[in-house]
């Protein structure tokens, strides 16, 4: 869902920011490539580490589970959550947490979709998704 709002947002303050001093331009798709390599690797680096926390969390080791049950989840692991809830926003409702987290997906999917579109507008005409709405 992020993806989407970054489209967007990316796009909007294009040249605008002190953050790259205004070196960053183009359709979203082209401006990952523009950073510098250094931040790239840290952006690399970072979701290489929150996704071995999500494994570690969900995940029984390997060396643990007997051949035939690859990728066993641990018992008390529920898939999506991983107690990251800053704003006190997840239920304590077990019935109201799991039609939340059902709305969530279906937001993602969604998002996704959305996602998917920006990446097909921005690569047939190699223009903006807002230069492409204003027009």
């Amino acid at each position: 869902m992020l993806a989407t709002v970054g489209f967007l947002v990316g796009e909007a303050v294009e040249s605008k920011t002190v953050l790259f001093n205004g070196e960053i331009t183009g359709p979203a798709i082209d401006q990952l490539l523009q950073v510098n390599p250094i931040l790239y690797c840290l952006l690399g680096a970072l979701i290489a580490k929150a996704e071995v926390n999500r494994a570690e969390a969900g995940w029984v080791e390997p060396s643990k589970v007997r051949y035939d049950q690859p990728g066993k989840l641990r018992d008390e692991y529920v898939p999506g959550n991983l107690g990251f809830d800053p704003l006190g926003l997840m239920p304590a409702d077990e019935e109201e947490f799991f039609t939340m987290q059902t709305k969530e997906l279906q937001n993602g999917r969604l998002a996704m979709l959305a996602a998917s579109g920006f990446m097909a507008q921005e690569l047939v005409n190699h223009k903006g998704i807002i230069e492409n709405l204003m027009n």
